[in-house]
C-alpha cells in the first residue's frame, strides 16, 4: 500500500512537472510567434478592405452597366416623346389658375 501511495505521488508529479515544461515551451512559442501572426492578420485585414472596396466598385458599374442597357433599349422615338412631356409638365407648373372658385 505504501509504494502503491509512493507511486500515486510520482505519477502526479510527473503530470505536474510535465504540465508546467509545456506551459513555459507554449509561452516561448506565443512569443516567437506573434510578430507573425500580426503581420499575416494586418495583411488579411488590408485584403479584406481592398475586397469589399472592389465589392462597392462593382455594384456601382453594374448599375451604370444596367442604366446603358436600358438606355439601348430605347427607341429614339420614346427618347423624344418623354422630352416633349416633360416639357409639358414643366409647363403645368407654371400654371396658376385665373380664376378662383369658392366651394
Amino acid at each position: 500500500a505504501v509504494l502503491a501511495f509512493l507511486a500515486f505521488i510520482m505519477a502526479f508529479g510527473a503530470i505536474w512537472f510535465t504540465s508546467e515544461a509545456l506551459k513555459r515551451i507554449d509561452a516561448h512559442n506565443d512569443v516567437m510567434l506573434k510578430p507573425h501572426l500580426r503581420k499575416i492578420t494586418a495583411s488579411v485585414d488590408k485584403n479584406h478592405e481592398t475586397l469589399l472596396s472592389l465589392m462597392k466598385r462593382l455594384e456601382q458599374i453594374e448599375r451604370q452597366v444596367k442604366i446603358l442597357k436600358l438606355k439601348a433599349d430605347l427607341p429614339p422615338g420614346i427618347e423624344r416623346e418623354t422630352a416633349s412631356i416633360h416639357s409639358g409638365l414643366d409647363g403645368i407648373h407654371r400654371y396658376s389658375p385665373s380664376i378662383r372658385l369658392n366651394g
